[in-house]
Parts: structure tokens; sequence; C-alpha cells
């Protein structure tokens, strides 16, 4: 029987942003990111993500910290004065740093406003390349302060988004395996750049070390950042091995919007998630559940 796309779909990562609140993207318009030239992006309002989701059904979604040029609670304000009005993003995953010693504080600040549901501070810092570094250093995960400001979303009731490159994946098993109590979501499957045999070997291990603990989910995200001539047959060996690790009962598709519109449409990009499930042979069950029941858990939507 074939698949039946999923209605009420829910994309638990993208971004909103324009060149006044997110000054920064001015130097990557032409050059300087990993996914291109964002020329084309620079300005990304919930209407043109609206626009965007409803091509593939898109009933919630959550959007990720980006960057915001002010406090990082003043991006959570205007994330919740936008969805207060438009109805998207449904949830927040905002930004703190937690090794500074406000961090407590910070975290507090944010649950004022009801959508947010999780941090992030991007960790992802690649040991030989320098431009796939967004962490200033690769110690956090090892650094006192930071694992105790990680230690208080459980306090605040908020999950962790954790942005890694593979290297960095065994420490990130230690980190989620001594905080049971949170729930980890691994960002774009920790970027899967190296498609060699070799390459292939050591994210998989990775993948199965983070697997080991309940307490973490990943998103199905991401890809064509790094492989921009992707398509089905590129994208179905990384969907079937990280759905053979975690299941599909910890894994969640997202658009990456507006970053992989430099790379594909919305439909585009959704369909062939969907079309990757359908030729590995996925259950109804397990396509509603990446596709929107994980998501409505994971982030209490």
């Amino acid at each position: 029987m074939a698949l039946e796309r999923v209605t009420d779909v829910v994309d638990c990562h993208h971004h909103l942003w324009g060149t006044k609140t997110h000054p920064w993207l001015q130097s990557v318009a032409e050059t300087g990111h990993c996914a291109g030239p964002f020329r084309t992006i620079l300005e990304y309002g919930v209407e043109d993500y609206m626009a965007d989701a409803q091509s593939f059904n898109v009933s919630k979604s959550v959007h990720v910290q980006a960057h915001y040029s002010g406090q990082p609670v003043e991006e959570t304000k205007w994330l919740q004065e936008i969805a207060d009005k438009y109805g998207y993003p449904h949830g927040i995953v905002a930004y703190a740093d937690l090794s500074q010693p406000d961090a407590d504080s910070v975290l507090e600040q944010h649950r004022q406003y009801a959508n947010v549901r999780g941090i992030r501070q991007m960790l992802d810092y690649h040991p030989t390349n320098s431009e796939w570094r967004q962490a200033p250093h690769d110690k956090f995960m090892t650094d006192d302060a930071w694992l105790n400001g990680l230690g208080l979303l459980q306090k605040h009731g908020l999950s962790f988004d954790i942005q890694l490159h593979v290297p960095q994946l065994q420490v990130a098993s230690d980190v989620v395996r001594s905080h049971p109590d949170i729930q980890f979501v691994l960002n774009h499957a920790a970027f899967p750049t190296d498609l060699s045999d070799d390459g292939m070997k050591g994210w998989t291990e990775g993948l199965t070390a983070l697997s080991r603990h309940d307490n973490i989910a990943v998103k199905m995200s991401g890809f064509n950042m790094f492989h921009h001539d992707w398509n089905k047959e590129l994208l179905s060996p990384l969907i079937d091995t990280l759905i053979r690790v975690f299941s599909a009962d910890r894994c969640m598709f997202a658009s990456n919007f507006p970053v992989d519109k430099v790379n594909g449409g919305y439909s585009q990009l959704m369909s062939t998630y969907f079309d990757v499930c359908s030729d590995i042979g996925m259950s109804q069950d397990a396509v509603t559940k990446m596709f929107r029941d994980n998501a409505l858990r994971i982030y209490k939507l």
C-alpha cells in the first residue's frame, strides 16, 4: 500500500530574519556560508515562511535561534510577538550562553514567553576546517561552568538543541548520559559531510554512541548545506542510517528554511524526504511520527 502524505506536518527547525534584526546576514550575502550565497534569503519573514510551508501541509513550526542583533531575550520577545499575530512559530528554541554567570537569569527571562520550549547554543567546532566552526572553541562540553549552566535547563523545563560535528559526538554522548532529565535534540544529524566509507563509518559510530541514551532525538535536516547537488539517492542512505540508529520514535524531519532554500524549494525538499521513506519501506505510522508526532511530543506543542 502506498504511503499517504502526512497532514498537519510539524516543521521543527526553521528561522526568521532580516538584515536589520540579523545584520550578520550581509557578511554571507555572496560568500562565507557552507550553504552558499544568502543573497536571495536576506529578508525572510513569517509570511515568507508561511508561503513556503503551506506547500507541504505544515500546521505548526519551531523557530531556532539565529544570532539576533540584540540581547538573547530580545529575539524571543520579537518571535513571541510574531507568533501572537500570525500563529507561527508555535515553538521557540532560544539562545543562552550557558557558560555565563547570568545563565539562570537569562533562562528565567526566556520562560516568560509562552512559546519558548528550549535552548540552542551552537557547539559545532570542526577540528580542521575553520569555516565550519560556529563555536569559538571546543571546550564547552568539558567545562564545569558550562555543564552547570546546562543543568539549569531541567529546573526551567527546557530542552537543549545540540549542534555538533561528527568528531564531537563521543564527548557529547557523555554529556547526554550525565543529564538524563534533559531532552536533547541533535541538530542537522551532526553534519555528515564525509560520505566516503570511512566517513560514514565514523558518523554512524558517533550516532550509535548517542543513541544509547533515551533522552536524545535527532533532526533529519540541513543535508544540502554541504551537499549542494543533493538528490534522493544521496539522502537515502543518510536517512536510512538515522532511522536504523535512533528508530522512527526519535527522528524528526525539518526544513532548515530559509538556509536550505539556497539549494532547493520547500516542497521539493520535504517531498524528497517523504519519497525516501517510501523507498526504504517505512510504515505509515513511522512516517507520521517523523513528520509530525515526534515533534509535537518532544517540543510539547
